[in-house]
């Protein structure tokens, strides 16, 4: 019987080896995380703020910030708090799980299996260091590096081997790829792209506001507190993207004025396409009246005929918000070579 029994048990493990190795798993991680748990929550001293902005969220995914700050200070990266706050909020939106950065699947369990917060920040910010390294190792810009957040480190060779710079398109093509090899399909709004989200990085980059922007206020901007949030809210999403002649949309990338042209788009305000097209139609106005939401316009960057060639958005405290031969991002207008280019600044009517 002893036999048969060890037989049976034999059968059993060889059947249910799955289960048994996720149990165990599970078990081995609850058990650390509960030991965590334990573990001061107090805010770490010299935190750094984000290069990217600050996160722009509401309070139940604000109140994780504290966790976040104590364990991206422990692994190394507390600069990227406000970051990785944004993309909590991208993972779980509103929802009440306390699998707060959908750590589950990265250590091989089913989604939000892991019901701790503390042990999800923990391996959540260990998993965005090893990404974040990965991607640094590979030679990608920070884009890509957030995307393959979303879609695995399988996109970090992609984006390597594909220029070193994330665009939609190639997020595309990417999951395209992806979705054929699994032989998946969907009919939602990623038909036929459905192996992941190729539009990640727009929604995680436009959870963050830029650090040092005035807002709340209706005098901080002439196009209005509710208009100038929703503009830099959208050029935010396109921080870290490469300059593209011509480019005037996500699909394409963006120069400098298909930038302006797109994020002023979203608020309702249609500009035209060239940046001396644009200044041509705006109100000009001297250097001491400029505030958040006016353009700033620069000659000579390039050889034309044209007396304009470059716009910015400018938001106050010597910087602008521009896409440029550096990308897309915050730069200052006081640097030698702005400052000896510059035209003047203009506005436009909301």
């Amino acid at each position: 019987m002893s036999a048969t029994v060890a037989v049976k048990g034999t059968v059993f493990v060889v059947r249910y080896w799955k289960e048994i190795t996720i149990g165990v798993v599970f078990s081995l991680i609850l058990m650390a995380g509960l030991l965590l748990g334990t573990q001061s929550q107090e805010e770490p001293k010299g935190y750094i703020n984000s290069p990217f902005g600050t996160a722009n969220v509401p309070p139940h995914i604000e109140q994780w910030k504290g966790l976040l700050q104590e364990y991206t200070t422990k692994y190394g990266i507390p600069e990227y708090t406000d970051f990785l706050l944004a993309l909590m909020y991208q993972e779980i939106g509103n929802s009440q799980t306390l699998d707060i950065m959908q750590s589950s699947e990265s250590v091989g369990l089913p989604p939000n299996a892991i019901q701790n917060p503390v042990m999800s920040v923990n391996l959540g910010v260990q998993h965005f260091k090893t990404v974040l390294e990965d991607g640094q190792k590979n030679g990608v810009d920070f884009p890509a590096i957030v995307q393959s957040y979303n879609f695995g480190s399988g996109y970090l060779s992609f984006i390597s081997s594909n220029g070193k710079k994330h665009s939609v398109e190639l997020a595309q093509q990417f999951s395209l790829a992806q979705t054929e090899k699994q032989g998946w399909s969907c009919s939602d709004w990623r038909a036929p792209f459905c192996y992941g989200d190729y539009t990640y990085v727009e929604k995680v980059m436009g959870n963050l506001m830029p650090t040092g922007i005035a807002v709340g206020s209706e005098d901080v901007s002439p196009l209005g507190e509710q208009a100038f949030n929703a503009i830099i809210t959208e050029a935010n999403k396109y921080v870290g993207w490469p300059y593209v002649w011509g480019g005037s949309d996500p699909h394409r990338g963006f120069d400098c004025s298909g930038f302006t042209q797109w994020i002023f788009a979203k608020v309702g305000i249609k500009l035209p396409r060239t940046a001396q097209e644009q200044y041509d139609v705006s109100s000009k106005i001297p250097p001491s009246e400029a505030r958040p939401g006016d353009f700033i316009y620069f000659t000579e960057t390039y050889e034309t005929n044209k007396y304009i060639t470059h716009v910015g958005i400018y938001i106050g405290d010597g910087k602008m918000f521009d896409s440029n031969g550096s990308g897309i991002g915050i730069h200052d207008i006081h640097s030698p070579y702005w400052k000896s280019h510059l035209a003047g600044f203009g506005r436009v009517s909301h």
